[in-house]
């Protein structure tokens, strides 16, 4: 099933008015933001992209949308930005402020990190979404200009643009004659109207009737942790506008949810470029009867609103304490497993018995199946938790200030003094294929009673996530904890061994590579057949659900009473040691965040590509950003067949 909510992507300057309107695209949850592209406007456009990060930040999303920066300066004409509207971060200030502690009051994440590809990835997503997106302009639009003139047919496809901007039976706020975003690249209005894109234009006219008084943020917004972030966004604008802030950009939003919110009328509409007093002046022709000879684009233009319905609307979904757990929450996973010192040689081949091979390179790194999972997971957006448990040793040590340094909980890690860290040697060679040793050392004590003691920390989480480098009777008492907590589980088999009938009931989601797959049922996986048949004998042994990955050959998994495959991705291949754990963790990280199996699988399948590209377990993991890219590059050919 699909994921909920309608896919739209949201194009912006914030500005203050688009962070309100950001706030109200992500706690609708009819719609589902699969793209933000900041453009420069009211702000540069690096600190655009800072502001979305930081409102990202503070509305913690339950699945943080990708990121992606654009145009810096208009089609033709130097930047106009607007802050001394805005003031100098383009947020009203609040950028300065701070809690009692001295910390940053709204806080930039370091991560995700954004790409520089806004046009490209706008290209993408219409491309993969057609009909079905809706994309929302909230500043210039300079990116959408862009990316029609790149490819103009593929952007033709897209089912809906919601721009806010333009004046028409009104003064402009910027000039006599133009609105704000229309003036700074008219060009780019000119090319966007122009294209032949479904358009509806939110002006002015309707967004100067939609206005947030102090009274209303008062009286609506009470005990709301984000109706103190409008306070504290709209403080200043606020002392400015003594009859209320008009809402322009959360309008606009309001009508991609609800477009019923205004009447419209479509109208010939054009844009002045050149006129000295009238740059940025949209024009629309208005004559009745209309003129047959004009040449100017037909516009779907809103031209009244419901005022006090928008208001409410706004208040609703931004104001209001939410009755729902904060959406981070659903995207916790817990992960016991192993965590070890890596050692790495690449070589030119890997070596046969007695035999001593000279390495072109070595490298020592942290990893471990669940560690790795565990990074992974947190890397693709997830809150983690690692039960796990290393020597008394300095590598342990060590290693114990790496994973909380990485951003994971590890208050489940424990230390034993009479065994050391364990460790894997790992051979490479030129073509990436690895063999592996392990010594397990302290993973070897991690024990059922460890868990028992750790109980309310195992079951933190959405998901629970283990392997096999750890007993097999702690893995049994971990899914029992886990399932009798109401937590989804996933079991990646690996290394690879028989497992007793009574495991099954416990595990909703099997991943083993097509070894372990065989080494569970006793089937063969070379084919795509094969490898069906032998997910079908695993689900009928007992698990929910099976995904089977195939390296090169891509994945197999059930779904329903089928078995469908997923390609794989082109990449250049430099080492496999990390790709299953990379897949299993963003695979976790998905499941967490509420995404159904058809959806998570293709991101997790272009992080373990990414992985592959790069030596070492950990080093090699790539954050969600990149796995974005690679996933929208390939979008066309990440498409699920059906093989049972």
């Amino acid at each position: 099933m699909p994921a909920p909510g309608r896919p739209v992507a949201i194009d912006t300057d914030p500005g203050v008015d688009d962070a309100l309107a950001l706030m109200l695209a992500l706690r609708s949850p009819e719609l589902r933001v699969e793209l933000i592209t900041t453009v420069a406007g009211n702000v540069p456009v690096t600190t655009a992209t800072a502001n979305v990060l930081r409102l990202l930040a503070l509305l913690a999303p339950a699945r943080w949308p990708p990121v992606a920066q654009g145009a810096a300066r208009p089609l033709r004409y130097p930047l106009h930005t607007a802050l001394d509207v805005h003031g100098p971060d383009g947020l009203g200030g609040i950028t300065a402020l701070r809690q009692d502690d001295g910390q940053p009051r709204y806080p930039l994440p370091s991560q995700p990190r954004p790409s520089r590809q806004a046009v490209s990835r706008l290209v993408e997503l219409v491309a993969r979404y057609r009909g079905e997106l809706t994309l929302i302009a909230l500043g210039p639009l300079t990116n959408i200009a862009r990316a029609i003139q790149r490819a103009p047919d593929t952007m033709r496809t897209l089912g809906q643009l919601v721009i806010m901007g333009g004046a028409i039976g009104v003064p402009g706020n910027v000039t006599p004659a133009a609105e704000f975003n229309v003036f700074v690249d008219p060009h780019a209005a000119e090319v966007v109207l122009g294209a032949g894109i479904p358009t509806l234009l939110v002006p002015l006219d309707v967004t100067r009737q939609v206005r947030l008084t102090h009274a209303f943020l008062e009286r609506a917004g009470r005990g709301s942790r984000l109706a103190q972030a409008v306070r504290d966004l709209t403080r200043a604008l606020l002392r400015r506008e003594p009859e209320g802030l008009p809402l322009h950009d959360p309008l606009a939003v309001a009508v991609a949810l609800d477009p019923s919110l205004v009447c419209t009328q479509v109208l010939p509409l054009g844009v002045e470029t050149r006129g000295q007093l009238t740059r940025g002046m949209t024009i629309a022709d208005r004559r009745t009867p209309p003129r047959r000879e004009t040449a100017l684009p037909q516009i779907r233009v809103a031209l009244d609103v419901d005022a006090e319905r928008a208001l409410a609307l706004f208040a609703a979904r931004v104001l209001r304490p939410s009755r729902r757990p904060p959406p981070a929450a659903a995207a916790r996973v817990t992960v016991v497993g192993s965590a070890n010192l890596d050692y790495t040689v690449v070589a030119p081949h890997l070596p046969a018995a007695g035999e001593t091979v000279l390495g072109r390179k070595g490298q020592m790194a942290y990893g471990g199946k669940g560690a790795n999972q565990a990074v992974a997971a947190k890397r693709a957006g997830a809150e983690v938790v690692l039960v796990a448990k290393l020597g008394q040793d300095p590598a342990g040590q060590d290693y114990v200030r790496y994973l909380r340094h990485s951003g994971l909980n590890t208050a489940g890690l424990r230390q034993d003094p009479a065994r050391p860290t364990g460790m894997a040697l790992i051979t490479v060679d030129r073509h990436g294929q690895n063999q592996i040793a392990v010594a397990p050392g302290a993973n070897a004590a991690l024990a059922p009673t460890d868990l028992e003691e750790l109980r309310p920390l195992l079951t933190s989480g959405r998901v629970l996530l283990v392997q096999l480098e750890t007993p097999l009777p702690t893995v049994t008492a971990a899914l029992r904890v886990a399932k009798e907590a109401g937590m989804y589980t996933l079991l990646n088999p690996a290394p690879a061994r028989r497992l007793p009938a009574a495991l099954a009931p416990l595990v909703d989601l099997l991943v083993p590579n097509r070894g372990e797959a065989a080494t569970l049922c006793g089937l063969a996986t070379e084919t795509l057949q094969q490898a069906a048949q032998a997910a079908l004998a695993l689900r009928r042994a007992g698990f929910a659900t099976v995904v089977i990955t195939l390296g090169a050959d891509g994945l197999v998994y059930t779904e329903g009473d089928g078995v469908f495959w997923l390609p794989a991705l082109p990449v250049p291949v430099r080492d496999t040691t990390a790709a299953g754990d990379t897949f299993v963790g963003y695979l976790a990280w998905g499941l967490a965040a509420g995404w159904p199996l058809r959806d998570a699988l293709p991101l997790a399948n272009a992080a373990a590509a990414l992985a592959v590209t790069r030596v070492g377990a950990q080093p090699a993991i790539p954050w969600r950003d990149e796995a974005e890219r690679l996933r929208w590059r390939h979008a066309a050919a990440q498409r699920p067949q059906r093989l049972q």
